[in-house]
């Protein structure tokens, strides 16, 4: 009889314990969502950066600024422009 109280009263505090533990975990398992979230967010931020940086120095170059005008429709002195 005394084991079927010492069992009773284990079993009782276990679930007591993990009735307890359920709002910090439901915490924990948010914020790693929002981590990753922002960590995705960060990346993508990143591969922009990127992609904007190599734009941006292919434009600076000659060739990239002919490649401007001639998008604007502008044509080398002497130059017949194709109809496309």
């Amino acid at each position: 009889m005394k084991l079927g109280w010492q069992i009773a009263v284990v079993a009782v505090a276990v679930g007591t314990g993990l009735f307890l533990s359920r709002k910090p975990w439901q915490v924990y398992r948010q914020q790693k969502l929002n981590v990753q979230q922002a960590q995705a967010e960060m990346a993508e931020a990143e591969r922009e950066r990127e992609r904007l940086t190599k734009e941006k120095m292919k434009y600076e170059t000659s060739l990239g600024k002919e490649e401007i005008l001639r998008n604007k429709g502008l044509v080398k002195k002497g130059e017949v422009p194709i109809d496309r």
